[in-house]
């Protein structure tokens, strides 16, 4: 079960993580220190250690927090039962894109060598869970193994992502929005949210 916090607690907790990010960027990740962090955030040590136990421990928590983002942006606007035709989305169809952008340095830490274990299977894996486990994919094919495309779909999309950040997020999330829509157009008709559904909506509110 995830603690309580204040707001005053959760901005601390915040600015921490934010000034953890900054020093991975100057220095890379095996390379920080608590000192780095408190000092970046110009915090004391004490406070670090009222909510972390250690380094790893607030990056666990930053990489959770992160996962389930991209999992909600992905799936908040879309109701249990839902039927969208690929033909219809729009920039507002989804807002994982525009949530990508205001969180730019985090998601530049996929450029780094050096950076936090596992981050780079963080964002094809979750888009992956969500369309394993909330899409119904009405497939321009008659026969499709379905496991295995939505596969290729959520690392594909995360490849085409990836080369955004990479390219310094050269058009905006909006463009890149549409580019995407295209992209599926390939794959698909269409899709229904399941009856499982959307177990996203509100989560981040």
């Amino acid at each position: 079960m995830k603690k309580s916090y204040s707001s005053q607690a959760m901005r601390t907790k915040s600015f921490l993580k934010k000034a953890f990010i900054q020093m991975v960027h100057k220095k890379g990740f095996r390379t920080v220190t608590v000192k780095d962090i408190v000092e970046y955030a110009q915090y004391n040590r004490t406070t670090f250690y009222v909510y972390y136990q250690n380094i790893d421990d607030l990056v666990n928590e930053l990489m959770e927090e992160m996962d389930e983002a991209i999992r909600y942006y992905s799936m908040y606007k879309y109701k249990r039962n839902s039927r969208i035709k690929v033909s219809e989305l729009t920039t507002s169809s989804f807002d994982l894109l525009f949530y990508i952008y205001d969180q730019r340095d985090y998601f530049k830490l996929l450029l780094l060598e050096d950076t936090l274990p596992h981050i780079h299977q963080q964002l094809p894996e979750a888009l992956f869970h969500v369309l394993e486990n909330n899409f119904d994919i009405q497939y321009n094919v008659p026969v499709v193994d379905d496991h295995f495309q939505k596969r290729y779909m959520a690392y594909g999309t995360a490849g085409v992502i990836v080369n955004w950040i990479a390219q310094d997020f050269n058009v905006s999330p909006s463009d890149m929005t549409k580019h995407l829509i295209r992209i599926f157009h390939t794959f698909a008709r269409g899709f229904v949210i399941k009856e499982n559904g959307n177990k996203f909506q509100g989560a981040l509110d």
